[in-house]
Order: structure tokens, then C-alpha cells, then sequence
């Protein structure tokens, strides 16, 4: 019944209602569901994360949904590993999930296929690569709404990843020197640069007049306090998903 009012909230884009049922769906341990509805149940969890910004705990309930499906053999599985990259490739983990024993038998299906070439595009921080492989696989990947409607997203989530490993070897540098590099208008790479600093990713100025990106140089304790600080956020990451894959 539960498994009901959530694909009627889903169609109908009732937000609250889709997350006050999944998380009642969450808590009963009297009965044990079959894996296609529990399969069901947790990729609407995703799904609902996704429109949360939540790629961690979309993430984890992607691949307890993959697992689902896969144990009762239904052929949504594949469409819900595509999901599950998508949420990875977003929460920028370093983990390709197309990588697990899980994944291993899918990998010659032509969705899964098409899907690799955009992880592929997308881990070398090749942006013309990435937009030709979206042109070239739109059945798999643009085709589909739910995917559609993130494509933005990770965009510039790529563009973003390409511009911070494109400014590590410059103390100053053009900015429209940058957005030929990522095929982009030099305004759009002002915006993406000034995101960056603003995330404490990049420390930098902008001289908009002379349109030059000015990177500060890192003291050996700021390397230090960067690198710890990143190790903290990687490991909370961690801890998340194993706490929401738990549950």
C-alpha cells in the first residue's frame, strides 16, 4: 500500500507527502517486502534525495535499489544504475560504481555502455569529450527525464572540477584564456571561477577590469589545513552512506 501512495505522490510531484511516506516506509520491520518493491520503494528515496541535492544519501539509496531489482531479476536495475552514476558523478565521489562486482554483468549493455563514456569524459575533466558523448548517446542518457533534468548539474560540476585543476600551475591567468580551454563564453568562467572562491575551493581574485585570475600561494600550513580538512569532509562523506546504506 505504502508502495502505492509513493508512485502516486511521485507522478504528482508531491514532495512532502513522497518524503513523509518513504520514511514511513523506512520504519516498518514487521514484514519483510518482496526485493521489487522494496527496489521500487528505494528509488524513490533516491529520486527524492536528488531533488534535495542530497548525492549522498541519493547515492545510497540508488544502490540498495540496484540490488533490489537485481536480486528479483527486474529489468529496471539497469536504469537505476545509471541513476546510481549519475548521483556519484554529482557527489563527486572517487568511486566509479560501474566499477563494483555488482555492475560487472552490465557492463555491455548499450545504456551502460553509453554511460561509461560520460564517467570516462567526466573523471579526465574533458568537457568537449563529455558534451559529444551527450550528443552522441542521447537514447541513453538525455532521453530520459529523470537524468534530463541533471545534466545541468553536472555540467558544472565538471566544468567546475576542469577549471580548479586548469588554474593549479598559474599565479595569474586570463580568464577568457581559461574559457576557451572549456569551450565556454569568458562571463560563464568568471561565474564558475567566483562559485569556486566563494567555496573556499580556490583561493583567488578576480581583476574584472583586466579580466586576469590572481591565485594566492598556499603557506605549507594551509597545505596542511586543506588536506586535513579535506580528509575530514571525505570521511564524514563515508560515514553517511554507510549509516543510510545500513538503515
Amino acid at each position: 500500500i505504502h508502495a502505492m501512495y509513493l508512485a502516486m505522490y511521485a507522478a504528482r510531484e508531491e514532495h512532502k507527502r513522497l518524503k513523509d511516506t518513504y520514511l514511513q516506509c523506512m520504519t516498518i520491520k514487521s514484514a519483510i517486502p518482496h526485493p521489487r518493491i522494496m527496489g521500487f520503494i528505494r528509488e524513490c528515496g533516491g529520486k527524492m534525495y536528488m531533488g534535495e541535492c542530497n548525492w549522498e544519501q541519493a547515492k545510497a539509496n540508488f544502490f540498495d535499489a540496484f540490488k533490489n531489482y537485481d536480486e528479483a531479476g527486474s529489468p529496471q536495475r539497469v536504469q537505476v544504475l545509471k541513476y546510481l552514476v549519475l548521483a556519484s558523478l554529482l557527489s563527486e565521489s572517487e568511486v566509479n560504481p560501474l566499477s563494483g562486482p555488482e555492475a560487472m554483468s552490465y557492463v555491455n549493455d548499450p545504456a551502460i555502455v553509453a554511460i561509461t563514456a560520460l564517467v570516462a569524459a567526466f573523471e579526465s575533466q574533458d568537457v568537449v569529450r563529455f558534451e559529444h558523448t551527450l550528443s552522441q548517446n542521447t537514447e541513453h542518457i538525455q532521453d530520459d527525464p529523470f537524468i534530463a533534468r541533471y545534466i545541468a548539474d553536472l555540467r558544472r560540476t565538471l566544468r567546475m572540477q576542469a577549471l580548479e585543476s586548469a588554474v593549479l600551475p598559474y599565479t595569474r591567468i586570463r580568464i577568457d584564456s581559461l574559457a576557451k580551454r572549456l569551450d565556454i563564453a569568458p562571463a560563464d568562467a568568471e561565474q564558475l571561477l567566483v562559485a569556486l572562491i566563494l567555496d573556499k575551493r580556490l583561493r583567488a581574485n578576480i581583476d574584472q577590469e583586466q579580466g586576469i585570475l590572481a591565485v594566492k600561494q598556499d603557506t605549507a600550513e594551509h597545505q596542511q589545513f586543506e588536506a586535513l580538512n579535506k580528509w575530514a569532509t571525505n570521511m564524514e562523506s563515508l560515514l553517511r552512506s554507510a549509516i543510510a546504506t545500513i538503515g
